[in-house]
C-alpha cells in the first residue's frame, strides 16, 4: 500500500484502502504503528521515531531494500497520523 492509497479512518491504527477494506490486518503496518507510537510516547524525537517504523517494517520484510521498506513504513506512519491544514 502507497500513500496514494491509503485514508484515515475514524478508528485509531486502522488503515482502509480506496474500496474501504480494513488494513489492520497487515503485519508490517501493524508493527510500524507499535514501534512509532512506542518511541514517540517515550519521548524520542521524530527522527528516531520514523526509524522505529522503519526497521519494525524491515523486520517483517528483510527481503525488501531499505530504500523501498523506509517509504512503504513513512507512508503507513503518515496515512494515520498525519494531519494537513488548509488556510482559507
Amino acid at each position: 500500500m502507497t500513500w496514494r492509497d491509503a485514508m484515515i479512518d475514524s478508528q485509531p491504527g486502522a488503515i482502509r484502502d480506496r474500496a474501504g477494506v480494513a488494513k489492520t490486518t497487515n503485519v508490517a503496518a501493524e508493527a510500524v504503528l507499535e514501534a512509532f507510537r512506542s518511541a514517540r510516547d517515550t519521548g524520542k524525537p521524530s527522527v528516531e521515531c520514523y526509524r522505529a517504523g522503519v526497521e519494525a517494517w524491515r523486520r517483517v520484510h528483510p527481503d525488501q531494500s531499505p530504500e523501498y521498506a523506509a517509504k512503504q513504513a513513512v507512508a503507513v506512519i503518515l496515512a494515520t497520523h498525519a494531519k494537513l491544514k488548509v488556510e482559507e
